[in-house]
Parts: structure tokens; C-alpha cells; sequence
């Protein structure tokens, strides 16, 4: 492991535990043993020091969507099919599941600095741009009719509490994911809250309605 991994393992543990405020950069040059001189040779501020922990991480999430993901059918989405869209989304949704239970100090960090102003705009930028394959996904299943026609930031925002909900859950009650029949009732109520049938009946009630005249 290199002395930037090792600073960035230490300084992961301190964040959770401290809070970013609480964290001087000695105690994280002191838990990663190396020369405070060292880690500012790698990060010239506490700042840049935890944007590259949170890209570390969110790219680590981003080379499991490309594994998730069949890119040959995503370079080519007139090859897609409501199938495909199911299938991917499962895989992509299992997977961010079972990497949170491998990987629970790297998810406490995404739960407790996601919306952090410590992180800057060129790191959510790289972010936001690498998972852009998740977007594509949304939008076609929406040009399929397999998603429901809303704001594809709202989709993918649902999608994203869903999986967080669940996997803060099956931290505490890691048994339930070893049950078949448990994953798939977990799935099923993702899938269907992002679908057409079910968000078309919700955006169909009178308060949505207005809403989206509104929005126009």
C-alpha cells in the first residue's frame, strides 16, 4: 500500500469517528505513521485531503457499475430492451449492496459526507461524470416505458435512498441477506417504486398534477 493509501485508510477511520471539524491533520499523519510533511507532499489541505478520499471511494463504486453494466449494449442503447434494464439495474443494485457489507467504514463516510462543503465543485464534477452510465440506464428504461416519465435526478435519487436505507438495515442484521427470498422482496420493493405503473398512479393524484403544471 502506498503512503497516499495508507494516509487516506487513516484518515477515513478519524473522519467517522471525529467528524471532519475534529480531525487535526497530526492525528492523521500520527495514525498513518508517516511525517506530517509527507501528507501534505500528497495534500496541500485537509480539504483536498478528504475530496480525494470521497473520489477514491465513488470511483471504486464506479469500476463495480462498469463491471455491473454490459458496456457493448450501454454503447449501443438501441440494442437495450426492458429486460436488459432489469436485469443491469438488479446487478448494479446487488452489488452496491454486497460491496456496503465488505466495505461498511467506506459507506459510513459516503452517509456522513456526501453533502459535505468540505468536498469541492471539480471533485463532484469528476463524480457526477463518471457515473453518467447510471443516468443512461435511467433514461432509456424511461424511453422503453420500463421507468416512470419523472426527473431522471429524481429516479436516481430514489433509487439511491432505497439502497441506503437498506444496506444501514442489513448492517445491523447482516443474516437477512443471506436469504434468497429476502433480497428478492428487498428488490422487488425498489423496482416497483421507480416504475411507470407505480409512479404514474402517484404522479396522477391531484397534488402531483399540480405540481408538474407548475414545474412546466
Amino acid at each position: 500500500m502506498s503512503k497516499r493509501d495508507i494516509i487516506l485508510e487513516a484518515a477515513l477511520g478519524l473522519f467517522i469517528k471525529q467528524g471532519f471539524e475534529k480531525t487535526p491533520t497530526s492525528a492523521i499523519s500520527k495514525t498513518a505513521q508517516v511525517a506530517t510533511g509527507t501528507l501534505f507532499h500528497h495534500f496541500k489541505t485537509k480539504e483536498d485531503l478528504i475530496s480525494a478520499l470521497y473520489l477514491d471511494i465513488k470511483l471504486n463504486l464506479k469500476e463495480l457499475l462498469i463491471t455491473s453494466i454490459n458496456q457493448d449494449v450501454l454503447s449501443n442503447p438501441e440494442n437495450m430492451n426492458q429486460a436488459f434494464i432489469e436485469e443491469t439495474f438488479q446487478s448494479v443494485w446487488s452489488s452496491m449492496i454486497a460491496w456496503v457489507l465488505e466495505n461498511p467504514c467506506k459507506f459510513k463516510f459516503l452517509t456522513q459526507f456526501s453533502d459535505s462543503a468540505h468536498i469541492n465543485s471539480e471533485t463532484r464534477e469528476r463524480v457526477e461524470s463518471a457515473f453518467s452510465e447510471w443516468n443512461t440506464l435511467f433514461e432509456k428504461g424511461q424511453t422503453l416505458g420500463t421507468f416512470s416519465d419523472m426527473p431522471v435526478e429524481l429516479l436516481v435519487g430514489l433509487a439511491t435512498n432505497h439502497i441506503f436505507t437498506s444496506c444501514e438495515f442489513l448492517l445491523v442484521n447482516p443474516d437477512f441477506w443471506k436469504s434468497e427470498h429476502f433480497q428478492q422482496q428487498l428488490f422487488r420493493s425498489c423496482w416497483t417504486q421507480l416504475t411507470s405503473e407505480s409512479l404514474d398512479e402517484l404522479s396522477n393524484t391531484p397534488f402531483c398534477s399540480q405540481a408538474k403544471k407548475e414545474a412546466q
